[in-house]
This record gives C-alpha cells, structure tokens and sequence, in this order.
C-alpha cells in the first residue's frame, strides 16, 4: 500500500506516543502543517516563536519520557530554533527537528528565494548548520526516491537514531515530497524505545561534548550516529562479575544518580537495586527527583564542593560508587570538585562502562544495570549483615531533614521561600526551575515522591524555563492529573513570555512563580555586583495574564504579589489556591542581593575557576 509522505510522518509520530507538535508556520511548511491539523489524535501548538517552540518541545520530551517534535520553516525559522535544539543536544533529550524546505527544483535550479542567503550555497548552509547540532539527518532533496520506501527508510533512521541516543534529529522535508507516494510497509516495523536497550546493538554517541560527560569521548564527529558493534555476552558478563566482585568487598557502598539514568529510563532499575540490596543512594543536581527524595535510603543531592557537608564528607568516604548516567558539568559537579577516587568508581554510560580506570565500549547502561540488580542481589542476601553496620544506623547518620527556618522581618528571602515552597508541593507535581536563583534554591530540598523536576543546569539558555513549561504542562494533560509549577526570574521571563499566551490559548493551567528581584540576580553573584548590565526594565508583572489572555479568552487566571513571608503564608494555606483550577502568576517580591546558599557558593566556586584560567 501506498500513502503519502507526510501521512506517513503522521503515523510515525503518533507511533512515538507524540500528541502535541509544536513549532511555528511558514509558507514552506503549511502543507505539511495541513495533515497535522486535520488528524483526530495530534494536535498542533502553534508558539510565538521558533525558539520558545523548541524550548517547548524540550519540556513536553521530558516529563513523556519519550519524543518530541517541532516543526519550522526553511532558514529563518529553523536557524530560530537552533538555540533550543542545541539545548536538548546538551542534556540528551529526544527532540525531532523538521523543517519544511523549497521544492527539489527550486533548489537545484539554485534560485533565489526568500529566506536564503543569496549565495550558491544557500540550500545547504542552514542544514550544514544544524549537522553538529543532530545525532542523526535525512535531508530527502539529497535522496533521490529511487523507490517507494527510499524516503520513509531515511525518515526511520533518524527517528530510530533519535531514540536510541536521545538527542535531537533533523529532518528537510521539500514542499513536493509532501504530496509524494510512499509505502507504509515501513510503518508495520516499531522503532525503539528511548527506555529499552536495542536488542541487537549498543550504540555510541556520534558528537563528543566532553569527556567528563555521558558521550564517547573518542566517537566520530559524524552525523550519522552510527550504532556501535553489538555487545559480547562475553564481555558483559565479565563486566557485570567484576563490577559485583567490587561491590562484594566494599564496606560503605554508595549509588549516585545522574541525568543519563532518567534519559534511558533507567530510574527504575536504579531503585530496584537499592531497595534489593539496600545501598545508600545520592543524586546530583541534574538527576534530582528520579528516584524518592523521601526514601529512607536517599543521602542527599551532591554536587562535589557545592553540596552540604553531611553529603560530601558521607559520598567522598565511600569506598565503592556506583554512578549512574554520570554528566559531570560544572554546575552539576560543582565546578568540577567532586572529590571520588576513580579506583573506586563504576561508571554505567549511555556507550560504555567504565570500571576504575578500565573502559568497556561494548557495553552501556541499558544492556549492564538490570544485570546488576539480581547479581548484587546474590551478594546482598549472603551477608548477615549489610555492609558491616546495621541499615538503621547508616540512615540516621547520613540522612538530612531539612528544617523549615522560620522567617526574619518583611522581606521573602532564599533561606525560608524554598523550604516553604518544598512543604506546598503535592505528590506528582511537575516542577521547573530557570537556570538561577530557582534551580539552585530547590537543590537541597527534598521533593514529593512522585514529583518530576525540570531544570536545563548544562545548557542553562536564560528564558528556557518558559517555553519549558509550556511543553510540560501539555505533557501532564496526557497523563494522570498533575499539577505544573514554574519558577521563573523576572530577568529571565522577559526573554520567553509570549509562550504564556500560547498556555492560555490551550487552556493549560500551571502556577507560575516570578521572582521579582530586579535584575539578573545570578549575573550579579558571580560578578558585577553593581553593573548596570545585571539590571532590567521593570515590568508589570500584574498585568501581563490580562494582556496576553485578551478579552476573548475564556479561560480563568488569576494574578497576585506577595511581598512578605505571611503574605505568602496565606496564599499557601489556602485550600481554593492548590487547586489548578486556572492559570496564575503569583509575583513574588525578593530583596536585591538576596540568593539561596548553593547559588552563592556555586557563584564563589565559578569565580576561583575563572580566575584560575586567567591565571594560565
């Protein structure tokens, strides 16, 4: 059977458990757009812009679990979304890029359109562009359709690329490959999903970003993200017996969990080993929530020097670690100070296994950690006793409980607002965080336990958090009913805020939080305590649900300020007020120099780093 092309994208996304499509129309794309809008199940968001639609789409990636896809127009307005690609790039997130393009013709008879550069190369600059940005292309004015399934086995490529790797793919759809025949033979094939191992290949990252994180620091600088050799059992089985020999000898056992075990689903597996063999658990930053902070096992978020001092002195005395999906940036680590000996540590990678100083390519996280659970298992159930002391013991000597610090004077600052905040937040909230002040506040406080945290700390791009929400919010419409919570500064809202309208519109309704601090207060903590260029213009923050709602809009908000801590007091115990039954903006009033203890020392250790490599 054949259907055409665009149709046959329609039903690979819907395959993809993909609802919402965002992204902004253009007249190279309006009739792909066409078979979007006339679908019974997608529905298309139209954003305010490119960039807040790829910010959106990150946001809706990661509370799904799963794809996202965002829809631009050729040139200008996928050279607008690059921002928010390379954010998802950053921080291994599954976000498909389509762009509608010029008709194969048109651009092989090289003309000069609109939205070009008015140079020979026009028609592969933006695509170009965008490669070091994707894991994975399909540029179809490249491919000729030598026959029906030329077309769709590209399309599944990226798509499968996409998935396995969870980074961002990039697709060129030419305005006469929409109407073209293909065969949907292709769709009766599944692609993977982004939480299960592929059954017959590891895969390796095809762009290095560092290192320290969890890429392969030796792959290709390839666009094609070519999947690596199939594991040996052999050598799998060799890895897990001496990651369990290790594990056997250790007296203070630890797990630490990072971004990657959330990306590949790989929480799960994480608790399951701790609850089977009752080993202490930490997150850092960038892996916060994914497993219970309310867990009797949990130790605390560490972040090298920036942590607290029960955490680090409990993680950097541990005599095995094991770290899941580590991404070891500088706000995630502290600016790079963890202090864990590799002898001891196990790393488990999305493209390998590191163990001391041994590396195994051929093996990742999804193909090792569930081997782990019934082999530390083994080990687990033959000891009398679990790591020399009893579990009781280990948890009262590690285990932190956060006081509320009862507020001094009329102003709302960092230390009271975010404890405060941690006590207001319901079960499975969604919770997001712009780069600042917000993300930094919320680290040492313990969320509910089926809450999911949303922070962008490697890319940290300054209004990210909007656009964010807005993909999230429309994720949780697709799951049981969860609340959406957004802190945002007033500094960093400015650069988003249309994205709010585009919540109106679609009758989503998240809290959301600004602080009102006059300016860009993480600016300020790491320099520039009095420039002018840390400063904003003010805005009415009170007016900006009833400009962007219009008068037509019939969907309820509700806007309010707070400037003292019992104003917000009231405002929490308010029964009629944790009921998201409209979209609010509370204004929160925070005094200018004002910052929660992480940001500060975080900004202190930023400052050394920096003048270190002056320095050099």
């Amino acid at each position: 059977m054949s259907i055409e092309f665009a149709q046959y994208l329609v039903e690979r996304l819907k395959q993809c458990g993909v609802k919402y499509v965002f992204g902004v129309p253009g007249d190279y794309n309006l009739e792909l757009l066409d078979y979007i809008e006339r679908d019974e199940h997608l529905v298309w968001v139209g954003n305010a812009n490119e960039l807040n639609a790829a910010y959106a789409s990150d946001g809706y990636a990661r509370v799904k679990g799963g794809l996202a896809a965002v829809i631009t127009t050729f040139g200008v307005g996928e050279l607008s979304a690059l921002c928010g690609i390379a954010g998802a790039l950053a921080e291994r997130v599954p976000v498909l890029h389509i762009v509608g393009a010029p008709s194969r013709a048109l651009q092989s008879s090289s003309a000069l359109l609109h939205h070009t550069l008015n140079l020979p190369t026009s028609f592969s600059t933006f695509s170009t562009m965008s490669r070091p940005l994707s894991c994975s292309q399909a540029l179809l004015n490249e491919i000729e359709p030598r026959d029906p399934s030329t077309w769709t086995d590209a399309l599944d490529m990226v798509l499968k690329d996409v998935l396995e790797q969870c980074r961002p793919g990039y697709v060129e759809i030419p305005t006469d490959a929409v109407h073209h025949k293909v065969s949907a033979d292709g769709l009766k094939k599944l692609l993977p999903s982004p939480h299960a191992a592929p059954p017959n290949e590891s895969f390796a990252a095809s762009q290095p970003v560092g290192s320290s994180s969890d890429v392969n620091p030796n792959a290709p600088a390839s666009a094609k993200g070519q999947p690596s050799q199939a594991p040996s059992d052999d050598v799998t089985e060799y890895v897990v017996e001496e990651i369990t020999e290790r594990f056997a000898k250790a007296k203070k056992p630890i797990i630490i969990v990072d971004a990657c075990a959330g990306r590949f689903g790989m929480a799960g597996e994480v608790r399951k080993l701790v609850e089977k063999c009752q080993i202490r658990f930490f997150e850092t930053p960038m892996g916060k929530s994914l497993l219970d902070e309310h867990h009797p096992l949990y130790g605390g978020c560490y972040a090298g020097a920036n942590s607290l001092q029960p955490v680090r002195e409990e993680v950097e005395s541990a005599d095995f670690v094991l770290f899941v999906g580590a991404l070891k940036s500088d706000f995630n680590s502290g600016s790079f100070s963890v202090n864990i000996d590799p002898k001891i540590t196990i790393e488990l990678h999305s493209f390998t296994t590191n163990v001391g100083y041994a590396s195994y390519p051929t093996t990742d996280i999804r193909h090792i950690l569930p081997l782990l659970v019934p082999s530390f298992g083994k080990v687990h159930s033959a000891r009398s006793e679990p790591h020399g002391e009893s579990l009781e013991s280990k948890i009262k000597s590690g285990r932190m409980e956060p006081q509320l610090v009862e507020p001094k004077g009329e102003e709302i600052k960092h230390k009271w607002f975010w404890q405060r905040m941690g006590r207001w937040f319901a079960d499975n909230d969604i919770i997001i965080t712009e780069t600042g002040t917000s993300s930094f506040g919320l680290i040492n406080v313990p969320l509910p336990s089926h809450s999911t945290y949303v922070a962008q700390i490697l890319w940290g791009a300054i209004g990210w958090s909007v656009g964010a929400a807005l993909g999230c919010a429309l994720a949780a419409t697709e799951q049981k009913p969860r609340r959406t919570v957004l802190f945002v500064g007033d500094g960093s809202l400015q650069l988003t805020l249309q994205e709010i309208g585009t919540m109106i519109r679609h009758g989503v309704k998240p809290y959301l939080f600004v602080i009102n601090n006059d300016g860009y207060e993480i600016e300020r903590q790491i320099h520039g305590w009095t420039a002018k260029y840390n400063d904003i213009q003010l805005y009415d923050h009170q007016m900006l649900l009833p400009f962007l709602a219009g008068k037509k809009s019939k969907v309820p908000y509700e806007s309010v300020a707070v400037h003292t801590p019992a104003e917000l007091e009231a405002l929490l115990t308010n029964e009629a007020f944790a009921k998201d039954d409209k979209i609010r903006l509370v204004e929160v009033y925070m005094p200018r120099g004002d910052a929660p203890e992480g940001l500060i020392r975080q900004a202190k250790l930023t400052a050394e780093a920096n003048e270190k490599a002056s320095e050099k």
